[in-house]
């Protein structure tokens, strides 16, 4: 069973990730050879002995009847808490470039100098921003992601704003 540390360990180990301005990924890069403590429920066997039951992700075609449309989006919404969704029009050659584009920020080396320390933060107002876990001081457990945020409406940012891969 994993303990957890005191509240000021805990702290001190929530700002050093973030002092890092690398995020989960700066930390398997950095050749960690555990998990730390701020990743881990307090008691892992006890949240492992009744698995929710797995469901397929939700599917939504947005070409179909509209009041069919909404209500499969309340109700997957409300049931499941996400979807994917389908006949939007975006072409599978864009989506596919955007996905490679985020796939290459978040491989590419993290430090000094880099998109990913240009890009860190936490400013909620940010347009474009990366940064590990955006509720990192609040959650009681943090989670194993690295985020990388674009705000692209009502006004996209400028183009020197986004990062090298996504331009």
């Amino acid at each position: 069973m994993s303990v957890a540390p005191a509240n000021d360990d805990r702290t001190a180990e929530l700002h050093a990730l973030d002092a890092t301005l690398a995020g989960v990924r700066g930390l398997v890069a950095s050749g960690a050879t555990h998990v730390p403590h701020i990743f881990r429920l307090p008691d892992p066997v006890e949240q492992l002995r009744d698995p929710p039951p797995s469901a397929p992700v939700p599917v939504i075609d947005l070409g179909g009847d509209r009041a069919a449309v909404v209500d499969a989006v309340g109700r997957a919404a409300s049931e499941c808490g996400f979807f994917q969704v389908t006949g939007h029009g975006v072409p599978e050659e864009a989506m596919a470039s955007a996905v490679a584009a985020v796939r290459a920020f978040h491989e590419a080396d993290g430090g000094e100098g880099s998109d990913k320390a240009r890009l860190y933060s936490r400013e909620p107002g940010k347009a474009v921003k990366y940064h590990c876990n955006f509720d990192l001081y609040q959650s009681p457990v943090a989670n194993w992601r690295d985020t990388l945020y674009l705000r692209m409406a009502p006004d996209p940012p400028s183009s020197d704003e986004l990062p090298e891969s996504c331009r």
